[in-house]
């Protein structure tokens, strides 16, 4: 049985991975300042991984379009957003 995927789901889909991104991400600059303010040695980690987070977040947008599109069976779409997360990839590597 094949479920439906529609636009109205592909659409939550990218809402959803966005907005865990960005929360995760905020959840670790709140952990990072508390334990500034502690005097703490784990600050330094802890904020640069929400940095870190929150720069991997339009990846992982892109990485949902590629897997939406494959999905809706739109070949050219996920070639060309699949082209952008490998540009990605090679500029995160240069």
């Amino acid at each position: 049985m094949v479920k439906d995927f529609s636009e109205k789901k592909f659409g939550k889909l990218i809402q959803r991975t966005l907005l865990a991104g960005v929360f995760l991400s905020l959840f670790f600059f709140f952990l990072g300042f508390v334990f500034r303010l502690t005097g703490s040695a784990a600050a330094e980690g802890l904020l640069r991984t929400g940095v870190l987070l929150l720069a991997i977040t339009p990846s992982a947008r892109v990485t949902m379009l590629v897997y939406g599109y494959c999905r809706t069976k739109e070949y050219h779409l996920a070639l060309a957003a699949f082209t952008v997360l490998s540009l990605l990839l090679v500029s995160a590597l240069i």
